[in-house]
């Protein structure tokens, strides 16, 4: 991981890849996100983005995301 700042997925870009950042997401959240494939060990990388949600890409996972959600998600960008 690099040392950029802290972002919400929301945030991130179409293509680009960063790290879930678990120490800044509530214990339920991150239980939740770990039960969907999240991992910290693996980046993750937002494959498609439009009103209303967002799919992430985890290795070969694909997992869509609503708006909401994806805001609370905190990730570092490559």
């Amino acid at each position: 991981m690099t040392s950029q700042s802290i972002i919400s997925l929301n945030e991130l870009k179409s293509g680009h890849k960063a790290w879930l950042n678990r120490a800044e997401i509530g214990r339920k959240l991150e239980k939740r996100l770990l039960a969907l494939g999240f991992s910290n060990a693996i980046p993750l990388q937002i494959v498609h983005k439009r009103p209303g949600g967002l799919v992430v890409g985890i290795g070969n996972a694909r997992i869509a995301l609503g708006e909401d959600l994806a805001e609370q998600v905190k990730v570092v960008p490559e």
